[in-house]
């Protein structure tokens, strides 16, 4: 399937810049963090720092590696040909422009002027990415449970944008009926849940597997979370528009029941494997996992009203981005980087010549000490947002900044490769 798959793929040229700006943002992220922790340990919600950071991780570091990643793994998975490469390359300046235009708006512009401009050019290339996404796999009958869950995802995406567009109209011209911090929640919780852990959900189920030598899974743990998650989605962004709190403590429950129906499905996946040494991109694939354990504890936590010194829903929310979607794709992006810039390299010279490996590409040793800076400095990172230490936090975030610095060296090593006889 991966052979078949990769022929259709668009050329690495249009995908590469998706990886490099994910990389690049990544370690401005954690820079602006660094600098600025009563932002992230204080004042969580609303303030011009917070929502720049959140929208320099959600933008140009998650969604630009998962567009870049899904136009190269889409002709994999389904067997289609992507439907447009043109668009490829549109959606990249769009995305680009766009989130420095909407972060640099955060930090320095209060009128909104420019949240409206740059968000519109972030909603075309949404619009975009649709198009490309769903006309790829539109006529696909592979994967049917991957399907469902990308496909539902990028109308999530929609509807994230959306939100954030309307909430950047009502700073120009207020007309929202209802509080604009609600909005906010909903426009989060619809980024987070609905566009990256469906998009995750529906990606690691085909990924995972194949790349753990696992085969004949069962898939209803994964119908059964695809309904929790939907139900609770809906019913939380209903509760906050029209101010009902027990939909949302449904909502989170719902929530908490599809979070563990595909950690069990991750579960199997992984007693069933047959690859049981695992390298340094896979150990982080499966390390994000448990994140998602401390996801569901503080879910449960906020359901049964547990009173906290901090602030527990942005806490987990916290813990999602850095803890679960940030080590997956930091993991991941060993999977897939290498391999395409390998392909453009080297596809032509297979079969003639000995040829190096995807795996040659970067620096083990680099990788192997970021995967050891970046989970010791997530987890001092979130004990000092539990414990509200900033010695802590410092320490945290060092190591955090340590790894994001490795990571983009060995990713600019796979980007500027050049070709080499053995």
């Amino acid at each position: 399937m991966f052979n078949q798959g990769t022929n259709r793929a668009p050329s690495a040229n249009s995908v590469i810049p998706f990886f490099v700006l994910s990389a690049v943002s990544w370690l401005i992220g954690i820079v602006f963090i660094a600098f600025n922790p009563d932002s992230v340990l204080i004042s969580v919600y609303f303030n011009e720092v917070m929502l720049t950071i959140t929208h320099i991780l959600v933008l140009g570091f998650v969604t630009s590696v998962i567009f870049g990643a899904l136009f190269q793994l889409l002709p994999v998975i389904f067997l289609q040909n992507i439907y447009s490469e043109k668009l490829t390359k549109s959606i990249f300046y769009l995305l680009l422009f766009g989130t420095i235009g909407l972060c640099f708006s955060f930090y320095f512009d209060s009128n909104g002027i420019g949240l409206t401009v740059f968000g519109s050019l972030l909603n075309i290339a949404v619009i975009l990415f649709i198009i490309n996404v769903w006309k790829t796999i539109g006529k696909s009958k592979e994967n049917k449970v991957a399907k469902l869950f990308i496909k539902t995802s990028v109308v999530w995406l929609a509807l994230t944008a959306i939100a954030g567009l309307l909430l950047a109209i009502n700073f120009l011209i207020p007309f929202l009926p209802f509080a604009h911090l609600e909005l906010l929640k909903v426009h989060a919780h619809f980024g987070i849940i609905g566009w990256f852990v469906f998009l995750i959900i529906g990606v690691s189920s085909v990924l995972i597997p194949m790349f753990l030598l696992v085969h004949n899974l069962e898939s209803r743990p994964l119908y059964f979370a695809y309904v929790l998650l939907l139900s609770s989605l809906i019913l939380g962004g209903i509760s906050k528009v029209i101010s009902i709190p027990t939909l949302m403590y449904i909502s989170y429950g719902l929530g908490v029941l599809g979070f563990i129906y595909y950690l069990n499905f991750i579960h199997v996946v992984y007693k069933m494997r047959l690859r049981r040494k695992l390298d340094f991109g896979l150990k982080k694939t499966m390390i994000a996992f448990p994140s998602l354990i401390v996801v569901i504890i503080g879910s449960i936590f906020f359901i049964a009203g547990f009173q906290t010194d901090f602030n527990l829903s942005a806490f987990y929310v916290i813990v999602l981005i850095v803890g679960f979607i940030a080590t997956l794709i930091l993991g991941q992006f060993y999977k897939t980087l290498p391999f395409i810039v390998w392909l453009k390299i080297y596809k032509p010279f297979v079969g003639k010549e000995k040829t190096l490996l995807p795996k040659d590409l970067y620096n083990y040793t680099i990788l192997k000490y970021q995967f050891y800076s970046h989970v010791s400095g997530f987890i001092l990172f979130f004990a000092s947002l539990l414990l509200n230490l900033i010695s802590l936090f410092y320490i945290g975030i060092g190591l955090l900044m340590i790894g994001a610095v490795l990571f983009l060296i060995n990713v600019m090593q796979i980007v500027f490769h050049q070709k080499q006889t053995l």
